[in-house]
C-alpha cells in the first residue's frame, strides 16, 4: 500500500492547495514557522488533495516533493539542483501529457516552481515579462530532444535525403540517418516555435557570426550550433546557469577572456561571446580530430567524450560510436545541428515563408570617460532610449556603464555618434572621471560594496589598510578599478568605431568631430548628419590570389577589402575551406 501523506490545509484566504509545505498569498518564507528537514519521498507516494481527496498522479507526487525540498534547501548549490531536476520532471510531464495543466493540482505545483525559477535567477515576478522568453529554448529543445529517444535503430540510414534539402560542400559531415531524419521533421512541424525566430534572428547576427567564424579559421556552419543553444538569443539562460547566445557556464568562459562579474556579464556578448566559442570548438577539434566530437564536446564537456570514446567498441572511435555512451541530450545534440543546417540552408525545401525583414548588426562604439553613468544618461546623449541601448550592450547588468581605469566602450545606434559626442563634451568634468574611490553611505557594508564594484571583501580590507569590518559614512575608499579590453583589440582604443556587419571592412574608425559650442549668431546644437569619413574604398585588387599554408577566407577579405561573400561567390565556394595553392579570383 502506497504511502499516504497527511492533508495540509491553508486556512488564510490562499486559493488551491497546500502539500507538503504552506506557501502562496504573497507572504515571505522567513515569516512562515521553521521547515523540519524534509525526507526524500519514495516514488509510489501518492498525495491527497484536499479540495476533492482525488489521488495524485505519482509523476505529480514528486513534483510536490521536490518542490517542498526544494524550498526547505538553504544551499544554493542544493537549491539550483533541485530547482534543474523538478523542471526537467515538470517538462517532461507537460510533453507526454499536455492536457495536464487542465487539473487543479497540476496548475498549483506549475505555479509554485515557475515562480521559483523567476526568484531564483532574478526575473521579474509579472508572468508576463519578455524577460521569460530567455527560457524558451529550453523547453523546446528538451521536446525536441526527448522524440529522439524512442527512434529504433537510431543510427541505421534513414530515409533518402531530398536532393533540394541536401546540405553540400560543408567542413563538418551531414551526415544522414534515422536521428537525423527525426530531427528534422520535429524542425519541419512546428516552424513558430523556433526556425521562423531563427531566421529572423540570424539575419541580425548571422553576418557577425560568419565574420568571427570566418577569421577564427573554423567551419562556417558552426553557425547553426548556436540556434540550437539559445536560438541566437543573448539573453538566454538555461535551468544549470549557462548564459548567452553560446550558453557559456561561468568558468568556461572565464577560460576562454570572457569577464563575468558584478558588472559585466560578456556571456552575453554576440561578438564576445561567439569569438570565444569559435576558440573553444576550435581546440575541441584539435583534441579530437572530428567535428561531431567537438560538438559533443561542446554540450558536455571533453571529458565526457573521453569517457565515451573510452567505452565504445572501435579502434578510431567516432561521434556515431561512441553515441550510446554519451548523455542523453549530446546523443539529440549532432543530429539536431545537422537538421538545423538542412532548414536553414534550404528553406524553400521545407515551405517555410520568408521572414520578416532585419537588418544585420551595426552600431556606432564609443569610448566613454565617466564610470557609472546610467544607461539612460547614455541614452539621452545618443538621442535614442534606454532600451536601444540595452539591446546593444546586453552584457551590462545594473544599468550602469562599470567601474574602469580606462575608457568604456559603449554601443550606440548606427549614426548617433555625432549628436552623443557633442552632447557628452558637454558633461561636468565630474561626471566623466574613472571611479577610483567610494564615498561610504549610512547603511553600506563592506560586503555591499565589494559586490558593487565586483571585488572582494579582503580585497578591499587591503587596499585600505581596514583590520575589522567597520566602516563609517563619509569614508572614502579606495576601489578597484577593472581593466575591460576593446571587443576589437586591433582598433585604436581612444578613437570611436563605426562597425557595419553587412559592409567591407566591416570595422573602421571614425573621424573626430567638432564639438565645441557654435558661434553666439549661430544656433547651437548638435550636428544633424555625421561628418565621419566615408567608408574606406579599397584599391585596385589583383585578378587572381594564390592561397599560401595558413591562409583562411577572412583573412584574405580582409586583406582586399572585399567581403566573404564575394570571394565565395567569385569563387563558386559553398564553405570557408581554401586549401594551399588554390588560386582565387579577386575583381576590382
Amino acid at each position: 500500500m502506497p504511502t499516504v501523506l497527511s492533508r495540509a490545509l491553508f486556512r488564510g484566504g490562499c486559493a488551491g492547495l497546500a502539500l507538503l509545505v504552506l506557501a502562496g498569498c504573497g507572504g515571505s518564507l522567513s515569516s512562515l514557522a521553521p521547515t523540519p528537514e524534509p525526507k526524500r519521498v519514495p516514488e509510489d507516494t501518492i498525495l491527497v488533495a484536499d479540495t476533492d481527496t482525488t489521488a495524485l498522479d505519482p509523476e505529480v507526487a514528486r513534483l510536490y516533493a521536490l518542490e517542498s525540498e526544494l524550498l526547505a534547501a538553504d544551499d544554493s548549490t542544493r537549491r539550483a539542483h533541485l530547482l534543474n531536476q523538478a523542471m526537467a520532471e515538470l517538462a517532461t510531464l507537460l510533453r507526454t501529457r499536455p492536457d495536464a495543466l487542465e487539473r487543479s493540482a497540476v496548475r498549483s505545483v506549475y505555479g509554485g516552481l515557475t515562480a521559483e525559477y523567476r526568484r531564483f535567477h532574478g526575473y521579474p515576478s509579472d508572468p508576463d515579462s519578455t524577460l521569460l522568453a530567455r527560457g524558451q529554448i529550453f523547453s523546446v529543445r528538451a521536446r525536441l530532444f526527448a522524440e529522439l529517444e524512442d527512434v529504433e535503430n537510431p543510427l541505421l540510414e534513414g530515409a533518402p535525403v531530398r536532393p533540394e534539402a541536401e546540405v553540400e560542400g560543408t567542413e563538418i559531415p551531414m551526415t544522414s540517418n534515422r536521428l537525423v531524419k527525426q530531427s528534422t521533421t520535429a524542425l519541419e512541424e512546428e516552424p513558430s516555435e523556433h526556425v521562423n525566430h531563427w531566421r529572423r534572428r540570424v539575419q541580425v547576427y548571422g553576418p557577425m557570426i560568419e565574420h568571427i567564424l570566418a577569421e577564427e579559421g573554423v567551419p562556417q556552419e558552426l553557425k547553426y550550433l548556436a540556434m540550437i543553444e539559445s536560438g541566437l538569443n543573448p539573453d538566454a539562460r538555461s535551468w544549470a546557469g549557462a548564459v548567452g547566445m553560446w550558453q557559456f557556464m561561468p568558468g568556461t568562459g572565464r577560460r576562454y577572456g570572457l569577464t563575468v562579474n558584478a558588472w559585466v556579464d560578456e556571456r552575453r556578448d554576440p561578438e564576445k561571446a561567439t569569438r570565444a566559442a569559435a576558440r573553444h570548438l576550435g581546440d575541441l577539434y584539435d583534441e579530437f580530430g572530428d567535428w561531431h566530437l567537438a560538438l559533443a564536446g561542446f554540450n558536455c564537456g571533453a571529458g565526457c567524450v573521453r569517457s565515451a570514446l573510452r567505452r565504445a567498441d572501435a579502434e578510431d572511435p567516432s561521434y556515431w560510436d561512441a553515441h550510446e555512451y554519451l548523455p542523453r541530450e549530446t546523443q539529440g545534440y549532432v543530429p539536431m545541428f545537422i537538421a538545423a543546417a538542412r532548414v536553414m540552408e534550404n528553406p524553400e525545401a521545407f515551405d517555410l515563408a520568408p521572414p520578416e525583414p532585419a537588418s544585420p548588426l551595426a552600431y556606432d562604439y564609443v569610448p566613454i570617460h565617466g564610470s557609472r553613468l546610467s544607461l539612460r544618461t547614455v541614452a539621452r546623449l545618443a538621442d535614442t532610449t534606454r532600451s536601444a541601448i540595452e539591446s546593444l550592450n546586453p552584457e551590462l547588468r545594473r544599468g550602469r556603464v562599470p567601474p574602469s581605469k580606462e575608457r568604456y566602450y559603449v554601443r550606440i545606434p548606427l549614426g548617433s555618434y555625432p549628436r552623443f559626442a557633442w552632447n557628452y563634451a558637454e558633461l561636468p568634468d565630474e561626471k566623466k572621471q574613472p571611479a577610483t574611490t567610494y564615498a561610504v553611505r549610512r547603511g553600506d557594508t563592506l560586503s555591499e560594496i565589494a559586490v558593487r564594484f565586483g571585488t572582494s571583501t579582503a580585497t578591499l580590507k587591503r587596499l585600505n589598510g581596514i583590520s575589522g569590518a567597520i566602516i563609517r559614512p563619509g569614508d572614502r575608499l579606495v576601489v578597484p578599478v577593472q581593466e575591460y579590453a576593446s571587443a576589437l583589440s586591433a582598433a585604436d582604443q581612444r578613437r570611436p568605431l563605426r562597425v557595419q556587419y553587412d559592409t567591407s571592412p566591416p570595422t573602421r574608425p571614425l573621424d573626430a568631430i567638432e564639438t565645441a559650442r557654435a558661434p553666439s549668431d549661430t544656433t547651437s546644437g548638435p550636428p544633424d548628419a555625421s561628418p565621419a569619413s566615408s567608408p574606406q574604398t579599397a584599391a585596385s585588387a589583383p585578378t587572381s590570389y594564390r592561397v599560401t599554408r595558413g591562409d583562411t577566407l577572412g583573412e584574405i577579405a580582409q586583406r582586399f577589402g572585399v567581403s566573404i561573400r564575394e570571394l565565395q561567390a567569385w569563387n563558386d565556394l559553398s564553405g570557408t575551406r581554401i586549401r594551399p595553392g588554390q588560386r582565387l579570383q579577386i575583381r576590382d
